[in-house]
Formats: C-alpha cells, structure tokens, sequence
C-alpha cells in the first residue's frame, strides 16, 4: 500500500491513511513518501549556498513540521518517534552544513540529502498508525538492500538482489505481526551510496516491494480516482478507465499522465502483480486496475495524455541518413549534457528529437559544440506539445490513426512530427502548444462523443 506526499500532509490526510490501512485485514506493507512539499523545500534549499543560521532555521521548521504531524496523545509511541525525528534530523544537519563548508554538492550527496523527506515520514506515519493499534515499524530501503544501478538521480533498481535482500527482511517482520512503513524513492548501490530513484518514484519502490515479497496487488494510494480518459482540466466529459494493461499504463504515465511512476509497471510485470490506483479521499471507488489483461475496445482508443512543454531540436546534414551514426553522435552529446530525450525521427537531410523546453539552454551549448563534426546547422523550436493516443489493438487496427489526424485537421490543428512502430499500444505526435487543447477535445470526441458510456472493456484479448 503506497502513499503519497498529499496523502500525508496533514492531521486529516494521515487519519486517513490510518483508516485504509486499519480497514485491510492481510497482511500489508505500507510504502511511503515524503510529506507533501518536503522533498521541493529541501531540493530549493540545497540549491543555493547557506548561512549556519539558514541551517539551523531549515531544520527547525523540518522538526515543527514532522512533530505536529504526530499523534498528540503522550505516551511510547510518541516518544520513540520523537526521538527518531531528532536523530535523522541531526544527520541531516550535518550534511547541510558538510555542502555548506565544502562548498560542493556532488550528486551522490544530492540523493542522500533527498532521502531524509522519506526517512522522516516513515518515523511519522509509523507512529501514526501504532497509535491507532497496528504494530508498525519504520524500515528505510537502504538498510534493507534495495539494490539499484549506480545513476543517481534516476536510479534503477537490481530486481534479483532487491528480492534477496529487502524480502526476506520485509517477510520476517511480517512473520513477527508486525506492518513495515517503508522509505520511498530511494536505494542504495553495492558500494554503499545512495540513491534516488527519479520523480513520484515511491510508485517504483512499491512495485520492487511487491516483487521482492510477491505482495498481491500494489495498491497506489493518491488524491485522484486513477487514470482518466483524458486529462479533466482540458475535457469535460473524461472518465475513469476501470482496467489498463501493463504497456498502456506505462506509455500514458510516460506521456505526461502523472498518475504513476512509468517505471513501476515493470517489476510488476514480471511477477504478474496487478497495480491498482486508488483515491485516498473516496476509498470506495474501484479505481484503475492495471495488469497483463488485454482488454480492446471496439474504438481502440482508451486515453490521450500529453506533455505540454516540449522543444523540437532539428540537426541539418546533406545525406544525414546515409551517415553511419550521425543520430547516435547527436543523442550521445545530449546524453552527455544529462538531456532526456522523449523522441526521434530521421529523414535524408535532417534528424529530429523532442526535449523538454526546460533543456534547451544546454541543449543549445550541446549540439554548438559539435556542428561542423556532426551537421552542419541546427534550429531549436519552443512553443510544442506531445500528444500520446494509447489502447490495446493500435498497431494491429487498420484506420485508426486515420481517425485520429482527421479529427485533429477538422479543428485546423497542423501536425508536425509523428512516431509510430516503437509501441503496439501507442502512437505519439505534436502540434503546437495553443492547439493543445483543441487537439485533446477533438480525438476525445471522435472517439467517445457518442459512446461516453460505453464500456472501456470490449473483451479480453489472448
């Protein structure tokens, strides 16, 4: 049972974490992150240099933060948690003022840093929940052995030295009666470093928890109801899908659907572990059940999701496609400049990538740097947006991405890079950022305008 900073940020929230908790009668393993605007406050305040006294307030206000999230009532528990709170904040402190004196703050001390918004919560909400009769326990997944990859930042997790490790610790503890309250977004690598596991990465760390124990299902406890049939902000008519597979929901959640981790579906994957998001705020609402069921609607189309701030960055080579490497030279000099890229074309004189806006300044300095070498003139275009249609059936349904460009060009959308092939279930491609809207309404309703109550489940397909 995951949950997540807006689930623990206040007296109330936490009651209710309690609650859900309390109310399954299996065995549980609860899976936390930091309480919400934790992490954000700690990135902002490491991200300039700092007086001792800026110190000394920042983990004042961390303290009074954390402690009034605690049970009020006296007693052990509180007491115990208390001093667990002073301790964690105490190392903490120390790292601060370590970046402080050093003046440096490399990325391995980044993500240790990072962690302590976890290490907190878990102290908070384990105390929370042993006040209201469930005997818990905080566990941090680096003394567990959450094994990861050495890439801070964006850590991926060692799933066979995560099940040796982490689950036989966890199975123990359930064994004894007791509910491990379990750190979030964080690992550590054989060499004893910590590491971050990427944004909303709590997903992940509950689907390497479910691998490593083969917990049944991963239930992901948020403010929303699960994955929608297009964003609510810009369609008024969106539902809630009831059933994903395993590939939708990773494509949806990697195209700009923030309802889950992308790379949480894979440990779930293997094990055949169903995801099932749930509202924190209504329990009683099914939610979206993600698993290995393929489940195709007459229409295909099950959702469309989408990423506002994207750049198109185009390299310029007379015959680039008969150049051997010319992409690989191209996205290797970003990889460099820690750029992600989201997509690729090719053609004979041009390769294309799309980037968050956020990277054009070095993406710019990156590819400078290497024309003359590699192309001989590029162009960065803002102002994009990536529209990713998704559902079970894409690459094997004849006319639907007809249906999908037919509908955007009746709004007077023009559509400039396309990708298609790369996954079954998935076709992505932009348009600029002012038809964003008008380009979400109108593939909405050419599929769901005269069937918004239609069944999203057809049938299963083997």
């Amino acid at each position: 049972m995951k949950f997540g900073g807006t689930c623990l940020g206040t007296e109330d929230t936490l009651s209710k974490v309690s609650k859900v908790v309390k109310s399954e009668t299996e065995q549980k393993i609860v899976v936390v992150s930091a309480a919400s605007g934790v992490t954000n406050s700690i990135k902002e305040f490491v991200s300039k240099q700092r007086h001792e006294k800026e110190i000394d307030d920042f983990i004042a206000t961390q303290k009074m933060r954390h402690l009034d999230m605690l049970p009020k009532k006296d007693g052990q528990k509180r007491k115990e948690a208390i001093e667990q709170i002073d301790a964690k904040l105490t190392k903490f402190e120390r790292l601060l003022y370590g970046v402080t004196y050093t003046e440096e703050l490399t990325p391995r001390t980044n993500d240790l840093i990072l962690s302590f918004g976890e290490r907190l919560s878990a102290v908070v909400v384990a105390a929370r929940l042993g006040h209201d009769g469930i005997d818990a326990v905080p566990m941090e997944t680096d003394a567990l052995g959450m094994i990861t990859n050495e890439q801070h930042g964006n850590a991926v997790a060692i799933l066979d030295k995560c099940e040796k490790n982490m689950g036989t610790s966890l199975l123990a503890t359930l064994k004894r009666g007791m509910t491990p309250v379990v750190t979030g977004f964080f690992g550590i690598t054989e060499s004893g470093h910590v590491t971050t596991v990427g944004r909303s990465g709590t997903d992940y760390t509950a689907a390497v928890v479910a691998y490593s124990t083969e917990a049944k299902p991963v239930e992901i406890w948020k403010e929303v109801d699960g994955f929608m049939s297009a964003d609510p902000k810009l369609v008024k008519d969106a539902f809630l899908l009831e059933r994903l597979s395993y590939e939708e929901a990773a494509e949806l959640a990697y195209f700009g659907a923030q309802v889950l981790h992308p790379r949480a579906v894979h440990p779930a994957r293997i094990k055949g572990i169903d995801i099932v998001i749930k509202n924190l705020f209504k329990p009683e609402s099914p939610g979206t059940v993600i698993g290995k069921s393929r489940h195709v609607r007459k229409d295909v189309i099950k959702s469309v999701s989408y990423m506002p701030n994207v750049a198109t960055l185009k390299v310029y080579d007379t015959g680039a496609g008969y150049k051997s490497g010319f992409l690989a030279d191209i996205t290797e000099s970003l990889h460099k400049a820690n750029i992600n890229i989201f997509s690729a074309t090719t053609s004979q004189t041009c390769a294309a990538v799309l980037i968050d806006e956020a990277d054009i300044p070095s993406a710019r300095k990156a590819i400078k740097a290497i024309i003359g070498s590699v192309g001989e003139n590029f162009e960065v275009n803002p102002g994009v947006a990536l529209i990713c249609t998704v559902g079970e059936g894409f690459g094997e349904t004849k006319g639907v991405a007809a249906r999908v460009f037919n509908a955007v060009a009746q709004k007077s959308v023009n559509v400039d890079l396309i990708s298609a092939g790369a996954s079954m279930v998935a076709y992505h491609f932009t348009v600029e950022r002012r038809d964003l809207k008008n380009a979400i309404v109108a593939i909405h309703d050419e599929f769901y305008g005269k069937h918004l109550h239609e069944s999203t489940s057809d049938g299963p397909v083997s």
